[in-house]
């Protein structure tokens, strides 16, 4: 895990799961951004902290999921950290099973859905935290970057924005196809945000793309779209008998040749192309029906 500095009092250990590190002008203070998936991530984070003698005292969770908050109970084992999220994201962290219980669509999740990669351990929230400023970190500005996660917040200091996942990197996002997100409309409206800021870099949760973000921005909004307008077209395709969500999700699947290994990974997707699905009724793009025992969705063009 490479430890770069991005400019003076900021840093990130680069890996599959980016961590923001900052630390005040008098060294007095450190600020973990983020925790990786688990402890082994934590333990090298700390280490290098540790041959560096830089301090750790705060912690900030951008949003709650297991690959970025699963390290965070080891590092409040083994230091004093006051730990900072963002509403609602908090409730999850310290209930981590209501991730695979909503990704189960509000069931109890099958064993093989409480897994690291689904469901990080427990953690302790010391305080609560919105858009604004630190009062800790004076320096430090909150920022508000929801869509991939219900209340994502990201971090700006000293010129520098640690964006969580709120943009992907261009080789990640090639790799995933269909991004996770839970709110299509709110997905785009903060990537278009990002994309207005000037900054210095910005600092993906995933993905190395630092300086030149802007075009991977850009690249992110138009896949996005892309998997909107996909969905619209299947939609319509389905002329006035309708398709049904399931039917939608495994036309999307195929379309983009993805083979969900697991359940967890089919959950996932799932929710990624049903929050496509829930834009297009909220736009009134698209209308629903319950028929036959299943949710239709039928085009705006046909009357459901």
């Amino acid at each position: 895990m490479e430890f770069v500095e991005l400019s003076t009092g900021c840093y990130y250990f680069k890996g599959a799961v980016n961590i923001g590190y900052i630390v005040s002008e008098d060294k007095n203070k450190g600020m973990l951004i983020d925790a990786g998936l688990e402890s082994s991530a934590a333990k090298k984070v700390i280490k290098q902290l540790r041959s560096e003698e830089l301090p750790l005292t705060h912690l900030f969770i951008t949003h709650a999921h297991a690959d970025h908050f699963g390290g965070a109970f080891y590092i409040q084992q083994n230091y004093d950290v006051h730990t900072i999220a963002p509403a609602l994201e908090e409730a999850i962290m310290s209930n981590p099973i209501l991730e695979p219980i909503y990704l189960s669509q509000g069931n109890s999740p099958l064993r093989e859905m409480r897994n690291k990669f689904l469901e990080a351990p427990a953690i302790r929230i010391d305080e609560i935290c919105s858009e604004g400023y630190l009062e800790a970190f004076p320096e430090v500005q909150i920022i508000h970057l929801p869509g991939h996660s219900y209340n994502q917040h990201g971090i700006l200091f000293r010129g520098i924005l640690y964006a969580a996942d709120a943009f992907l990197g261009k080789d990640v996002l090639q790799k995933h196809k269909i991004p996770f997100i839970v709110d299509a409309s709110e997905n785009i409206a903060t990537l278009h945000k990002l994309k207005m800021m000037h900054v210095e870099g910005m600092v993906p949760g995933h993905g190395n793309d630092v300086t030149e973000y802007k075009d991977v921005i850009q690249n992110n909004i138009l896949i996005h779209e892309k998997i909107t307008l996909d969905v619209q077209n299947v939609v319509n395709q389905s002329g006035n008998s309708g398709i049904s969500f399931e039917n939608i999700v495994a036309s999307m699947l195929t379309k983009y040749e993805v083979e969900p290994a697991n359940l967890g990974s089919y959950s996932l997707f799932r929710t990624a192309i049903s929050a496509h699905v829930i834009q297009l009724l909220a736009n009134e793009s698209a209308v629903y029906k319950i028929t036959g025992g299943k949710l239709v969705i039928f085009s705006a063009l046909y009357k459901a």
